[in-house]
């Protein structure tokens, strides 16, 4: 297996001459996603200002308020995700996917966005996705209520604290063992629901702890991203989302060399 540090090398390599259009992708889709986030909000009659002020004062009275005092905001921002926000996640997984096994030739990164998560697969990728997400919330669901309840007996500051350290370590390691999906809804179109979870799970089998690690090596770089008013991220984005498509190439190419 290689090393994080030449993964990283190998994404730097595919992005060579191609961190210009990979920025501009990374407004483009700011830019969309907002886009869309508006018209969903104008659909349901969103008072924005107020909207806005209530996310970031985190006050979910007038966040409803704001929304028109109605549940028709939630349920589009919910179908919104499913249907748009979800799919286009996997689009820029797989572009940049696309990206790295092309070494930088096939460098249409934001139309590739598109191409990846609204194309052929779009279906696939909506239900497979939505079902697998509702899967996942339920293996996820259980053992945190079991972890509250018995902080809740408890009482403990302590007891308290080692639970919540227990359920977040178990909600990562779910994550890890699921992390794969994006990759191959599309990269493997002709597996189920059930199919396409089992061959994540395979693939990170003995690799989250080096994914784990994969991503903490970024974690500098995003401190450093705030100090640039997020325009750092513009670029910081597609070496994570290149990388991690390295990652995800490599441990899909070594099953096949195994079989």
């Amino acid at each position: 297996m290689k090393r994080i540090t030449q993964l990283k090398d190998e994404a730097l390599d595919a992005l060579h001459g191609n961190f210009g259009k990979a920025a501009l992708a990374s407004l483009g889709y700011v830019v969309v996603s907002i886009a869309f986030n508006m018209i969903f909000q104008l659909i349901s009659g969103t008072n924005f200002m107020d909207y806005y002020e209530a996310l970031l004062t985190n006050d979910t009275e007038a966040l409803m308020e704001a929304m028109g005092g109605n549940i028709y905001g939630t349920i589009l921002s919910v179908l919104g995700a499913i249907f748009f926000t979800a799919p286009l996640t996997v689009g820029i997984s797989n572009a940049y996917r696309v990206l790295f096994e092309s070494k930088g030739a096939d460098n249409a990164i934001f139309s590739n966005f598109f191409k990846q998560g609204f194309g052929k697969h779009y279906l696939h990728i909506v239900f497979v996705n939505f079902i697998a997400g509702i899967l996942v919330a339920l293996i996820l669901i259980p053992a945190i209520i079991i972890f509250v309840l018995i902080g809740l007996i408890f009482k403990s500051g302590i007891v308290a604290v080692i639970l919540t350290i227990a359920a977040l370590v178990y909600c990562i390691w779910i994550g890890l063992m699921y992390s794969q999906i994006t990759f191959i809804l599309v990269d493997s179109p002709e597996l189920d629901i059930i199919d396409t979870m089992r061959r994540s799970r395979t693939l990170m089998n003995g690799n989250k702890w080096r994914y784990f690690l994969l991503g903490l090596s970024f974690l500098g770089w995003i401190i450093l991203g705030i100090f640039t008013l997020g325009i750092g991220y513009l670029w910081l984005f597609p070496y994570i989302h290149t990388t991690e498509s390295a990652f995800y190439c490599e441990i899909r190419d070594a099953e096949k060399t195994a079989e």
